[in-house]
């Protein structure tokens, strides 16, 4: 009887740890939207050797493992080539440029005494994660549109004609012949002219708080995520509607001028995408100083998005009177409350606090908890005080 071990022991040495591996991973998307899933499949092949066949790689921590597992153990059995294939699914938590690692496969021996295989399969897979927002269709309500839509509150139809590019359309009697695309009529056999953006409209200024005011919470989770998301809402709203907007990063010192249509969505989005928390010192009123240039003319109306407290509160009442008193534009100030992520009590106590520091300013404050109120309420709230104001 002896004789068995020893023989197992012998075939276990003789026996290479699996080798001659193949291997392919697919990601289903390479673009999400914080909040959104995707799926990661992979297929191994293993053609020589006989042994435990470990297979894994490293997600970012801007993800959640939801389904699946991307760590998996197999067997090799000798003479047999092992074919498997395995999916997960992933859930993105942070917005941002996140990183999967390339596959790791182990292969130990029979009696894993010590014998490996080992090799790195693909390419790091980037994944880019863009703040979630919540599109204008979703929440805006028919009283809200009408307001909204009455060309008196946003532009001057009557107003000089700007550079900037909108549409080519039909032409209308009356239209100047300066203005006719010559290309497009010679293309389409009828007469097409160029229309512009008409001087006037409204313009909105946002200034997004990104410095350590707003690191509040958690890594994937805080204020300066909501804010984000919040931002991104606004603007799309905005843009969609025909408002002129700008927005200034405090902290970062990042400054997009104003601008109009739904194209400049993606310019915000990229800016946004990495936005603090920055280490730079920098207050409201200091941004508000180094952007004048863009305040100067008409402003119908300037939004801070921060998280006020009794540390920052006078730098926002500075900031709320030099908009005021040089730009005369009205000011909306947005005020996120983190703290109920921390602590329930804590939130509530901060709220108090909150509301009684906001009422100092003498402005619209509009105070939002995006814990239970949410990204599509709290979106909602702001515009129905900004659109008030600007009426």
């Amino acid at each position: 009887m002896s004789l068995v071990p020893a023989a197992v022991l012998a075939y276990g040495l003789l026996v290479d740890p699996p080798s001659g591996i193949s291997f392919e991973r697919s990601v289903k998307a390479r673009n999400l939207r914080t909040g959104e899933t995707v799926a990661v499949k992979v297929r191994l092949r293993v053609e020589k050797g006989a042994g435990t066949v470990f297979v894994g790689d490293a997600l970012p921590p801007g993800f959640a493992l939801v389904k699946g597992s991307n760590r998996q153990v197999f067997f090799k059995h000798v003479g047999k080539p092992l074919e498997v294939e395995y999916e997960y699914t992933l859930k993105a938590l942070k917005r941002g440029r996140h990183v999967i690692s390339p596959v790791e496969v182990v292969g130990m021996d029979l009696l894993q005494m010590g014998r490996t295989s080992y090799a790195v399969f693909g390419d790091e897979v980037t994944i880019e994660v863009s703040p979630d927002f919540v599109p204008t269709r979703r929440f805006v309500s028919r009283k809200l549109r009408v307001r909204e839509n009455r060309p008196s509150s946003h532009r001057s139809k009557m107003g000089p004609i700007s550079n900037d590019f909108r549409e080519i359309r039909e032409y209308r009697s009356g239209d100047p012949i300066k203005f006719i695309n010559w290309k497009a009529t010679a293309r389409l056999n009828e007469p097409l002219v160029n229309e512009y953006e008409p001087e006037g409209r409204a313009k909105v200024m946002i200034y997004l708080d990104t410095t350590e005011t707003m690191g509040v919470g958690t890594v994937v989770s805080g204020a300066l995520e909501a804010a984000v998301s919040l931002t991104l809402s606004l603007l799309s709203f905005l843009l969609r509607n025909d408002f002129k907007v700008g927005l200034y990063l405090v902290g970062s010192r990042k400054l997009v001028t104003p601008r109009t249509g739904v194209q400049a969505l993606s310019t915000f989005s990229k800016l946004l995408l990495h936005a603090g928390p920055s280490l730079n010192y920098e207050s409201l009123e200091l941004a508000v100083e180094r952007s004048r240039a863009v305040l100067k003319g008409t402003t119908a109306l300037t939004l801070f998005i921060t998280n006020i407290t009794p540390y920052n509160i006078d730098e926002v009442s500075n900031a709320v009177r030099e908009v005021m008193r040089f730009a005369r534009s009205r000011v909306v100030v947005v005020d996120i409350n983190p703290y109920p992520q921390i602590d329930g009590t804590l939130g509530d106590l901060a709220g108090l606090h909150k509301r009684s520091l906001g009422d100092e300013l003498g402005v619209s404050v509009v105070h939002w908890n995006p814990l239970r109120e949410g990204l599509s309420r709290g979106t909602k709230k702001v515009l129905w005080v900004m659109l008030r104001e600007a009426g």
